[in-house]
């Protein structure tokens, strides 16, 4: 007999359900139609990336941290922004745990793509690369498929959340590095 708790997917939305909203609502903080905001957001995400040394295996493969990270880069020069200062390397080992993470992440910027796409400044709009990156649905999909099929009990899922919980920590750690109140969405400063 299976149980709701039964697969790593479970597992995966219900134990990281807090952080998964605390870094929600932090990115939410930033205005994406102001320059401050879109550097704030993409420096936190540069920084972040930057970071990541990815797991063997898995559908997120260096390649792609490289084409994120150059996106990035490459609307920072746009903005006129430098380059954000390293945070300490985090080495992941469990793939399951950055394709959750960076998949979602994918995701999640394609929301975030509309608010950006509202900002009427056109040297914003020129500074779209990383925003405007594909999804990834179909991997998204994939990693579903297999973490519904993985079960979600014992010492592999325990390491796979601890780690995707890492993971949400570095990008909380790199938005409050990032979010400093002339970035914040109008909402946010009341």
């Amino acid at each position: 007999m299976t149980t709701t708790d039964s697969t790593l997917r479970t597992r995966l939305k219900r134990d990281l359900a807090a952080r998964h909203a605390r870094l929600d609502t932090l990115f939410s903080r930033f205005d994406l139609t102001t320059r401050p905001g879109l550097m704030g957001f993409l420096s936190a995400h540069r920084t972040a990336f930057a970071a990541i040394r990815p797991a063997p295996g898995g559908l997120i493969e260096p390649a792609l941290l490289t084409r994120m990270i150059e996106a990035i880069d490459a609307d920072l020069a746009t903005l006129g922004a430098v380059v954000p200062p390293p945070l300490p390397p985090l080495q992941l080992t469990q793939p399951e745990a950055q394709d959750y993470v960076l998949l979602g992440s994918r995701l999640g910027s394609q929301l975030l793509r509309r608010r950006w796409a509202a900002a009427t400044d056109p040297v914003l709009q020129d500074a779209g690369r990383y925003l405007t990156l594909p999804p990834l649905t179909g991997q998204w999909r994939r990693f579903c498929d297999g973490a519904e099929a993985l079960g979600g009990s014992g010492t592999g899922p325990d390491a796979i959340i601890a780690e995707a919980g890492a993971l949400f920590d570095l990008f909380v750690t790199a938005g409050h590095a990032a979010c400093k109140p002339p970035c914040l969405s109008p909402e946010w400063t009341t």
